[in-house]
């Protein structure tokens, strides 16, 4: 009895320590994506609802949509680099010997040295260049037809003044100018072509072929203002020559005055007068007013439009 016993106890321990000695079989490692085949499986053993949860089915499995990759930020343009600040300048250090205004100054500096007041601008140098140039070429042309003159110093009086004044002692066809004159050039030439081309001719055709001996004049260059006017005459330009008298080669002369209607003399006046209305731009005489009676004024004074004015 004593010995069945002790086999039953020694029976219901071995049961009681099998499943413990159960748990500890190590239970052999799944590759991914693959179960164990049923036969692997003990008939009537319950599925560990774990596991399956733990290896889900590739094929179930949903593979995320690829998005592509935000377009990279453009780089920010480098600051360029600042220059350091320039040192604060010390107390004692040298300042500028001069400071520029803020402003032109209008009026000349303090304290600086005073210069002869300027009679002509720059602008009128280069004008006065153009008319020596001018002067010199007029020269040129009225040697070349063979007249007798000489140049002088030009003449500064305020507004009055002769450029390189012309004293013309004898004309290209022999006529003598009497006195002599102080004039431009230009109007010097101007009456070289008037006497040659238009006094001879008519002395020749209405005095039986006499020739001009020589002319009087009564002013040339002279300082002063127009007759009964304010406004400079034209003899304070040298430009204007006042015929008072032909000199005839038969020995008679010819005064310019009022003449006889229909006589030589009236056709000779009538003719001279008319002929200066082109190298002259200006005619006046007996019968334009009560100033010019007893004498032709002739002037090269430029009009407007390059017109003439003879009366």
């Amino acid at each position: 009895m004593a010995d069945r016993l002790i086999f039953q106890l020694a029976m219901l321990g071995f049961l009681a320590a099998a499943p413990a000695a159960a748990q500890t079989v190590p239970v052999p490692t799944e590759a991914p994506g693959e179960r164990p085949a049923a036969a692997d499986v003990a008939p009537g053993a319950p599925s560990n609802p774990a596991s399956e949860a733990a290896t889900p089915d590739p094929a179930s499995v949903p593979v995320p949509e690829e998005r592509p990759a935000p377009p990279e930020a453009p780089a920010e343009p480098e600051a360029p680099p600042t220059a350091p600040p320039a040192p604060a300048p010390a107390r004692d250090a040298p300042q500028p010997a001069y400071v520029s205004p803020e402003k032109a100054r209008t009026e000349p500096e303090p304290g600086a040295p005073d210069v002869p007041p300027m009679a002509v601008t720059p602008a009128e140098t280069v004008e006065a260049a153009a008319a020596v140039e001018d002067a010199i070429q007029c020269e040129g042309e009225l040697k070349a037809r063979g007249a007798d003159f000489t140049v002088g110093e030009t003449i500064a009086e305020g507004d009055c003044g002769v450029l390189r004044p012309v004293s013309v002692k004898r004309l290209s066809n022999g006529t003598s100018v009497e006195p002599g004159t102080v004039m431009l050039c230009r109007t010097a030439l101007a009456l070289d072509v008037w006497v040659s081309e238009g006094v001879a001719p008519a002395a020749k055709a209405e005095f039986k072929g006499a020739k001009v001996k020589a002319l009087t004049q009564a002013s040339t260059y002279v300082c002063r203002a127009r007759a009964s006017e304010q406004k400079i005459s034209e003899h304070s330009r040298g430009s204007a020559i006042d015929i008072a008298g032909f000199e005839l080669s038969d020995g008679t002369t010819q005064p310019v005055e009022a003449k006889d209607a229909g006589t030589p003399a009236d056709r000779f006046a009538a003719a001279v007068r008319r002929a200066a209305c082109g190298p002259f731009r200006t005619v006046l005489g007996p019968g334009t007013d009560s100033d010019h009676g007893t004498h032709l004024h002739l002037d090269i004074a430029a009009r407007n439009g390059d017109a003439t004015y003879c009366r």
